[in-house]
């Protein structure tokens, strides 16, 4: 039988009531995981450090993640806590076990913080966790203070413990045994690191060790994989806290590789949102840094995240861009300048036949973006259509008059209707910069068919009130320090991530 969640929640209302008070980011705890723990703790939600933590340092500052324990009964206040800081729920698509999440918050510096919280003791192989284990009163009632951080972390006696019967656990099959070899350098610093084998006590927890562990290779200061034997009849003594049937073990093995060697090799996911993704849009006129911001949200983001990227701007590809630049070129050269549509000018044939095309393809791409995203990705788009006539990303084509210009007419009714039935990005960021930066930084710009100063401040006027197409729109000024103004979109950005 499988044994399931028993404790499932339904965490719907406390997510959206948190949504609706998270206004911003609080300050204090919010980019430190020891000062969350702590606000946690004076709400009187109980909390462990119950694994690893002779890494603890290191995941403190974003290296590595907390492997934290919560008392069932303080699941709703924990995860209100935890969404009213701006830590956002992610899950791995490869590998979903009951009563075990991921929360994710960023820090300043590029930081990321990753806490892997339980709500019961899900363990046994690295892949399945197939045992769900009687041990939540154990785990709080052996708990002791870490150093300087103040973090609740299990005791000396404790931790050899579990040690020795998580060692035990991944020692019964073949798979789990090369999982756990490739990772015993690691294991071992973690046994030294809470004792060793000097004077524990193997029956200290409830279930009993000490049957088992003359055959552990739990002497020495090095350790080695139990024996077999050893490992299946302790195994097998715990199949009553199996939470799936076991003959389904040896399936679920091979199901689990299957599916995480697909992902690597092919599907390549890294986390995903678990109720659907969200598409953020970065948008501005040349000069305002779109192009170098965009760049350092992805590379933060793709670290933990699966991240998707579309081009919104200019999404027509190789060959019909060579086409466009063509043609621009040759308007360009009759009448001194690109320029943008207007009444007084109407729109020729070839020009509203590449706006066509482009306003087809920008609706094939955003719908894109958007299915993208309900697969529980995170979306970030190079610019976002708007529907207004000659500003950045909107329509192009001055409806023609009857007769020879007619096919004009029926282009522009075309571009028309597909700018119509563009879809809304979820947030679109417009960067602002000053018109004196804005032209410092094209300058300095290495870009084919750059544009000149005139073309800058014309577009610079244009758009200042721009409206892409989105459910919300930030103004976002980029004309400051890099560092400074890195870390307030990666800010900006993530409290979208948050509320949504």
């Amino acid at each position: 039988m499988d044994i399931g969640d028993n404790m499932t929640e339904s965490l719907d209302e406390t997510r959206k009531g948190w949504r609706t008070r998270f206004d911003g980011v609080q300050e204090g705890y919010e980019h430190d995981i020891a000062g969350f723990l702590a606000h946690v703790e004076q709400s009187g939600v109980h909390y462990v450090s119950w694994k690893n933590n002779h890494e603890l340092d290191a995941y403190l500052v974003g290296e590595g993640d907390i492997d934290l324990f919560v008392a069932p009964d303080h699941r709703t206040a924990f995860m209100g806590l935890a969404f009213g800081a701006g830590w956002v729920e992610l899950e791995n698509p490869v590998a979903r076990f009951p009563s075990v999440l991921h929360l994710f918050r960023a820090g300043r510096a590029g930081r990321v913080y990753h806490l892997h919280v339980y709500f019961r003791v899900v363990t046994g192989e690295s892949w399945l966790k197939e045992y769900v284990l009687p041990l939540e009163g154990f785990l709080l009632e052996n708990r002791v203070r870490a150093g300087s951080s103040g973090i609740w972390v299990l005791n000396e006696e404790a931790q050899r413990y579990l040690f020795g019967l998580r060692h035990l656990l991944k020692g019964g099959s073949f798979s789990s045994r090369w999982l756990y070899r490739k990772g015993l350098d690691s294991y071992t610093q973690e046994w030294v690191a809470c004792g060793g084998p000097d004077g524990w006590n193997p029956d200290v927890g409830p279930v009993a060790l000490s049957e088992y562990v003359r055959r552990a290779r739990l002497d020495g200061d090095g350790i080695g994989l139990p024996s077999v034997g050893a490992a299946m009849r302790f195994r097998r003594s715990l199949w009553p806290f199996l939470r799936v049937e076991g003959w389904t073990l040896p399936a679920r093995r091979v199901g689990s590789f299957l599916t995480r060697a697909l992902n690597k090799v092919f599907g390549k996911r890294k986390k995903v949102f678990p109720r659907g993704g969200l598409v953020i849009a970065i948008s501005g006129v040349d000069g305002s840094g779109k192009s170098t911001m965009l760049s350092v949200m992805r590379a933060f983001f793709s670290g933990f995240v699966t991240v998707e990227s579309y081009q919104l701007g200019r999404p027509q590809g190789r060959l019909l861009e060579a086409v466009r630049r063509l043609v621009v070129h040759r308007r360009r050269g009759r009448k001194g300048g690109a320029g943008a549509p207007s009444s007084g000018r109407r729109t020729g044939v070839s020009l509203a036949l590449a706006a066509a095309v482009l306003a087809w393809i920008r609706l094939r791409t955003a719908r894109r973006a958007v299915r993208a995203a309900r697969r529980g990705h995170l979306v970030l788009v190079d610019r976002w259509p708007s529907t207004e006539l000659g500003k950045m990303d909107g329509p192009r084509i001055v409806q023609g008059v009857s007769g020879p210009h007619g096919l004009v007419a029926r282009l522009e009714r075309f571009e028309r209707w597909a700018y119509s039935r563009m879809p809304r990005a979820d947030v679109c960021v417009v960067l602002t910069v000053s018109i004196d930066i804005a032209l410092a930084r094209n300058r300095d710009r290495v870009k084919e068919e750059k544009e000149t100063d005139d073309e800058i401040r014309r577009r610079f006027e244009e758009n200042q009130t721009v409206k892409p197409i989105a459910n919300k729109v930030i103004r976002f000024y980029n004309d400051g320090e890099f560092d400074l103004m890195r870390d307030q979109l990666t800010e900006t950005i993530w409290a979208e991530v948050a509320r949504h």
